[in-house]
């Protein structure tokens, strides 16, 4: 059982917790959670270490083969790591995926998701959860202004993140991926030519993208659409969070 804060292991797992920078180097995550981390297992994730809250029973004894090793850790130090104090019985440390373009096995049925130059982690967990609960053939991330395995895109995922192909790239290079595989870009955006969502076709193969609520889409984006949709809004609303937007285009696209 460990105890102290001044522990290696303990230490090392606040810096992955805690610094981009060290999640990339040691190629190693942090999920908190039994469902997050069952959804991970379930994902063909690997885990380097399961530590346990003392007191409470191993419910991953069946994953046994794609976890290393597990660790009683003591109640208040538990409580002191963990985001969700008091919450959650398991922290799980595990290993990332690549996601880059050479490693991508695109789907070329059903819709996409693409979100391009996201901030903010929780609207990326909030998107791969939408994502992953309407049944999008894979989500995809242009330009990234964020760290995939941030704890909190975890977290705001619910698991999602785990369970849905995903790629990570820049603009251009996914926009000529769509194009060579005959898959139609739906952007999300308003502008002058842009139509509204019950007169969208959304015929498949598509990706819906969507952008920042700040600055919307690119305008590489909005040339290489097949067509550019709008989500009709009353009440003098000119906005929707990125991830509502998405949601209302991505069931459309899957219901048309």
């Amino acid at each position: 059982m460990i105890s102290s804060a001044q522990n290696p292991l303990i230490k090392n797992l606040l810096a992955i917790q805690k610094k981009s920078k060290e999640r990339k180097k040691q190629k190693l995550f942090v999920a908190e959670g039994e469902k997050e981390i069952e959804r991970a297992l379930l994902g063909n994730y690997f885990f380097k270490i399961i530590f346990i809250r003392e007191g409470s029973t191993n419910s991953f004894i069946n994953f046994n083969e794609k976890i290393s090793d597990f660790i009683v850790i003591e109640n208040k130090l538990f409580d002191k790591i963990t985001i969700r104090s008091g919450s959650e019985k398991y922290i799980g440390l595990g290993i990332s995926k690549t996601h880059e373009l050479e490693n991508f096995k695109l789907n070329k049925k059903g819709t996409i998701l693409v979100a391009e130059s996201i901030e903010k982690p929780g609207n990326i967990g909030a998107l791969l959860r939408t994502s992953s609960a309407l049944g999008a053939s894979a989500f995809m991330i242009a330009d990234p202004k964020t760290d995939l395995y941030h704890p909190n895109v975890i977290r705001s995922s619910l698991g999602g993140v785990f369970n849905i192909p995903i790629l990570i790239s820049d603009s251009k290079k996914i926009i000529n991926l769509l194009i060579k595989n005959n898959i139609n870009i739906i952007s999300g955006a308003l502008t002058n030519n842009s139509i509204p969502l019950n007169k969208a076709t959304f015929n498949k193969p598509c990706a819906v993208v969507v952008g920042s609520e700040s600055k919307g889409l690119k305008s590489d984006w909005i040339k290489n659409s097949s067509e550019t949709v709008r989500i009709p809004m009353n009440n003098n609303i000119d906005s929707l969070n990125v991830s509502v937007a998405a949601a209302i285009l991505l069931q459309y696209s899957l219901d048309n």
